[in-house]
């Protein structure tokens, strides 16, 4: 029986290691978005913010003015590229922040 559980452990420890080295590490990042002030125009961010390359999620906060985007830390934009987008959308940017954990939203 010992060893049935030691195979066991074993073939859980395997599987937790090859997942963990096929989940990329990921960067979060905050963006003030100003100026957003329908749905229509968080969904039009929405989808632009989705161009940049590597972005796995986007998440708007239409009231708050943010947009929360993840990305692999492969593939992080730079505070230009990020810039750019939402100019290029039609809004203004506000701060950025870069985060290597996801950010707590209420």
């Amino acid at each position: 029986m010992k060893w049935l559980i030691a195979i066991f452990i074993f073939h859980i420890s395997v599987a937790l290691q090859a997942q963990a080295r096929t989940e990329p590490e990921m960067v979060y990042i905050k963006i003030e978005v100003k100026g957003l002030a329908c749905p229509y125009c968080a969904y039009g961010m929405e989808k632009d913010l989705s161009k940049l390359a590597g972005v796995k999620h986007v998440d708007i906060q239409l009231k708050e003015g943010l947009a929360f985007i993840s990305v692999p830390t492969a593939q992080k934009p730079t505070r230009e590229q990020i810039e750019a987008v939402i100019v290029d959308g039609g809004f203004t940017p506000g701060e950025i922040v870069f985060r290597s954990t996801p950010f707590k939203r209420e």
